[in-house]
């Protein structure tokens, strides 16, 4: 589908599927949550006849995930990039691309900044 060029950051994840509502209610306790990166997604896909249920798994840019040794949990830790960072994509074949920026706490270490995109064609 696409290769990757270049990654000045080369840790990302696949490990995790976009956070939601949902999501936000178990981990963060969050009554009234927002609709979290799957919604965001889910929206934005709708116009391309992509429902929800096929939205499975994303590629999770920049998000430092692993699986802790001794329980055997996924935990999310604070992002290895850094201002600048950057990973270059270059498709393979036409692709449909969502894009949305993580919105759970613990994977933006706690602060959220913008995250800047460009697509060339």
């Amino acid at each position: 589908m696409f290769d990757l060029i270049e990654d000045t950051v080369g840790r990302h994840d696949f490990l995790l599927t976009p956070c939601s509502a949902e999501t936000f209610k178990i981990i963060y306790g969050h009554t009234e949550p927002h609709r979290g990166c799957f919604g965001n997604l889910s929206a934005a896909l709708k116009q391309f006849d992509i429902k929800p249920d096929d939205i499975h798994i994303s590629f999770n840019v920049f998000m430092n995930v692993d699986i802790n040794s001794a329980s055997g949990k996924v935990v999310v830790l604070p992002p290895k990039s850094r201002a600048g960072d950057y990973i270059l994509i270059e498709a393979r074949m036409d692709l449909i691309v969502g894009l949305t920026a993580c919105s759970a706490e613990m994977s933006n270490n706690y602060s959220f900044k913008p995250i800047g995109y460009l697509i060339e064609s």
